[in-house]
């Protein structure tokens, strides 16, 4: 009996090793996943306000709708990154 339960006991432990090692790892890879996204929303922002720093497309009734667009979704974007 307690040949068995040291043998239920170790197989356990064992699979709960890997289980916790492979969530970790995919934890991981998420992680460096949302950093990666987190810095493309950074530069792309940062390069949307580099573009129009003079307010030239903002103020442009014809092209201006549109960069007003972008803006909005750049700042909804911005939501997503890490601070």
């Amino acid at each position: 009996m307690e040949i068995i339960l040291a043998v239920l006991l170790t197989l356990t432990i064992t699979t709960s090793f890997f289980i916790i090692r492979n969530l970790l790892t995919k934890n991981e890879t998420l992680e460096d996943f949302i950093s990666k996204q987190s810095e493309a929303i950074n530069e792309c922002d940062r390069r949307l306000k580099e573009v129009d720093r003079k307010n030239v497309f903002y103020a442009d009734d014809e092209i201006g709708w549109f960069f007003k667009e972008v803006k909005k979704i750049q700042e909804a974007l911005n939501e997503f990154t890490l601070n």
